[in-house]
């Protein structure tokens, strides 16, 4: 339970944050982050450079960086639309100069967006050399192309209303569509036409009138949530462990492979109710560290302090409730620990008598409270009550 874990996007498909990191590097063993152009600016915001780069040499971390982006490319011919699925990255800048490498490309876009990086093309040589490229086109991840997988997604009628259904119910300002849905895809040269009576005015008017508002859903947002989504089945499978994305791709890949997000789902909820039992009213790890009342660089001190913590987390059964499992090993006792601590010292300071005088005397001045951190065998609530509480409980 809680072996490993991939991160690729948060809620509403935004960028991975340090706190989401976080969360991830405490209850698991392992941390693999699907790095796009998004979440790396989003940590260097949140860390800093130094602290992405430190965060990179952890041993339990591993990650890949993408540069290409994935979308639905929209055209016309008069009243109708038609769509195709692209991958694509930046090919220059605005003053005509062609953008030929990978470094090249996070050179300059460290430096347009005044990212705060010191020295950008030092850090971005750096970052290139740890971190491996990968790219949604071609054979990496799926045979064929993950752009041509979506496509057929979307000629498969009966599983594409079944993704959109799931993904207009968890899309903001959407609703319950029922199994009346219309939905008819013509497949051209051009790309391919897509018509269906999502009541699409009705949801950008929730919108617009949410705080603060949403850029308005078209159908290009629908069949892009479908690429996004076959983007992370790909991933999912490639990597395995626990997968971690968005919730409205992961609506669309249960709507077909609802297995292969089983124990993702089962370790989320075992550690939201873990939160909430053993840590009422407090906010969340990731909560503390998003919002800046602690720093990263905090937790990483923190994280060295609970190896032990998370030792434990290795012995848990993975088909046992988290919360019976740390309420059991909190209340187990080994039976030197049910003695009486008088009766411990006492057998402690004769033994260390027998052997060394002059270590029997020092024994016999040891104060209770050095004697019960001595015996008293480690528990996971040693952890999370003392240094996990405290962390989160900031004022």
């Amino acid at each position: 339970m809680f072996e490993h874990i991939v991160l690729r996007r948060a809620e509403r498909g935004l960028p991975i944050s340090a706190g989401q990191i976080a969360e991830a590097l405490l209850y698991y063993q392992r941390l693999h982050i699907f790095i796009d152009r998004a979440t790396l600016f989003q940590l260097i915001k949140q860390i800093g450079a130094s602290g992405v780069l430190t965060l990179l040499h952890r041993p339990e971390v591993s990650a890949v960086y993408c540069e290409e982006m994935l979308g639905t490319n929209t055209g016309s011919i008069g009243v109708s639309q038609h769509h195709n699925f692209v991958a694509f990255t930046l090919a220059g800048s605005k003053d005509g100069t062609q953008l030929k490498s990978p470094l090249e490309r996070l050179h300059y876009e460290l430096k347009r967006h005044d990212s705060g990086v010191d020295d950008p093309k030092k850090f971005s040589k750096q970052f290139l050399a740890k971190v491996p490229i990968r790219k949604f086109s071609g054979n990496h991840f799926l045979e064929g192309g993950i752009t041509a997988a979506a496509m057929r997604d979307v000629l498969d009628i009966d599983f594409a209303k079944k993704a959109l259904r799931n993904v207009v119910g968890v899309t903001e300002g959407g609703y319950s569509i029922g199994d009346n849905l219309k939905f008819e895809v013509i497949d051209t040269e051009l790309g391919f036409y897509v018509f269906t009576d999502v009541d699409f005015p009705s949801i950008n008017q929730r919108r617009a009138q949410a705080t603060p508002p949403v850029e308005p859903l078209t159908i290009a947002h629908l069949l892009s949530s479908i690429l996004e989504a076959r983007a992370d089945l790909a991933l999912a499978s490639f990597y395995g462990g626990d997968f971690v994305t968005s919730a409205a791709t992961s609506s669309i890949i249960r709507a077909r492979h609802e297995e292969l997000l089983r124990r993702t789902s089962i370790n989320s909820d075992a550690l939201q109710h873990f939160s909430d039992v053993v840590l009422p009213d407090t906010p969340s790890l990731a909560e503390v560290i998003d919002s800046g009342e602690r720093s990263f660089s905090e937790f990483l001190k923190l994280l060295d302090r609970a190896s032990r913590f998370k030792d434990w987390l290795k012995t848990v059964n993975p088909d046992e409730n988290l919360v019976r499992s740390y309420m059991r090993d909190v209340s187990s006792e080994g039976w030197i620990q049910r003695l009486p601590a008088k009766s411990i010292r006492y057998v402690l300071t004769q033994a260390l008598d027998a052997t060394n005088p002059a270590v029997g005397l020092v024994a016999g001045i040891v104060d209770n409270f050095f004697l019960e951190k001595l015996l008293a065998g480690w528990c996971p609530n040693h952890f999370v009550t003392g240094k996990l509480s405290q962390f989160v409980q900031v004022k």
